[in-house]
């Protein structure tokens, strides 16, 4: 079975969205506080969720795929 992963960046500014993304769906593969950023993987359907919840946490900036993913690869 192939899972439609996406790799995605989060920008923040402030602690409460990287405590928010641990209770989230997604595999936090590298947080940058000094940057205000994380590098996060999550399945494709919960784009839109996603942004939902993390439009709620103060400190969120922005939501965007990483330049990094590559759609020929399934894992």
């Amino acid at each position: 079975m192939y899972a439609n992963r996406m790799a995605y960046i989060v920008f923040f500014q402030g602690k409460k969205v990287v405590e928010k993304l641990k209770t989230l769906p997604v595999d936090i593969a590298y947080v940058s506080e000094k940057s205000s950023y994380a590098i996060i993987y999550g399945d494709k359907d919960i784009e839109a969720n996603l942004k939902k919840q993390l439009k709620e946490v103060k400190g969120f900036k922005q939501l965007s795929q990483s330049n990094t993913y590559d759609e020929n690869l399934n894992f």
